[in-house]
């Protein structure tokens, strides 16, 4: 198992399921800012405890737990899960709750949204913070709906992806992704939505075993294999272990500079 807890103050690499429990149970909103990129690993019930004390949407978090046992059973498939994404969705006032969703389906199953075809998108908040506002729009939209993400209610909207050959990792999000945007003379972006809007596929697990890590810690650098965003606020020293962590795995790494519009170029 391979994670990233993504909370200021609280940041860091976990690497066994243990650890990541016991960082929920000494504080459960950390959950909704974990990034889990290799998971599969065996159902543990102080998750979806952990999730409902953030949200209490109880039959939500129920729902989730069953379906995820009947797909291990084999009872349902990829198409139930789908519809337990939809469900959620539509049932859920908090995003954290598609968060916490996403990241289980890769804890437990090994895929999460992204590799079902599908991405949830939501306005930045730093723009929302400054009066500005946007209505999602972005390939073919399923659904949309207004989330809570702390005190902030935000658009959002669930898409079904081009369905592109082409195929980038993002490690940068759980599969719910912020969207461009622009305060004053600055854009807000993320790489991952980059891609998305050049009809790039977002997947949440690598299909090479050669991997290119992209990272703004370094000015240049070169491609190789598959392209991987990582968090922007991975330290060296955390990439580092994550390099060694992934290596332990069977992975060849390559951590670039590049930008990810010169990385897309690379796999065209």
């Amino acid at each position: 198992m391979l994670s990233y807890i993504d909370y200021p103050g609280d940041r860091k690499i976990v690497t066994n399921l243990a650890e990541l429990i016991s960082e929920y149970k000494l504080f459960p909103g950390a959950l909704a800012s974990t990034i889990v990129m290799i998971g599969r690993v065996e159902v543990n019930d102080d998750y979806f405890k952990a999730w409902v004390s953030i949200t209490g949407n109880r039959r939500i978090v129920e729902n989730a737990y069953g379906e995820i046992w009947s797909y291990i059973k084999g009872v349902s498939g990829d198409s139930d899960i789908v519809s337990l994404i939809m469900r959620t969705y539509e049932e859920s006032s908090d995003l954290t709750d598609i968060i916490a969703l996403s990241n289980a389906l890769k804890l437990f199953l090994g895929f999460n949204i992204y590799d079902l075809g599908l991405a949830v998108i939501y306005e930045n908040p730093m723009v929302v913070l400054n009066g500005g506002r946007v209505e999602l729009r972005r390939g073919k939209t399923l659904l949309t709906k207004m989330h809570l993400m702390g005190d902030l209610k935000l658009n959002t909207a669930l898409i079904l992806q081009s369905g592109s050959s082409k195929k980038v990792v993002d490690w940068g999000n759980p599969g719910v992704l912020p969207a461009s945007n622009v305060i004053g003379d600055e854009t807000i972006s993320d790489p991952a939505y980059t891609a998305l809007t050049l009809n790039m596929g977002l997947v949440s697990s690598p299909s090479s075993s050669e991997l290119t890590l992209l990272t703004p810690q370094l000015s240049t650098g070169t491609c190789m294999g598959q392209i991987v965003i990582l968090p922007l606020t991975l330290t060296s020293d955390m990439i580092k272990r994550l390099v060694d962590e992934l290596r332990n795995q069977g992975f060849t790494t390559n951590v670039a500079g590049i930008s990810i519009m010169d990385a897309i170029e690379c796999i065209k």
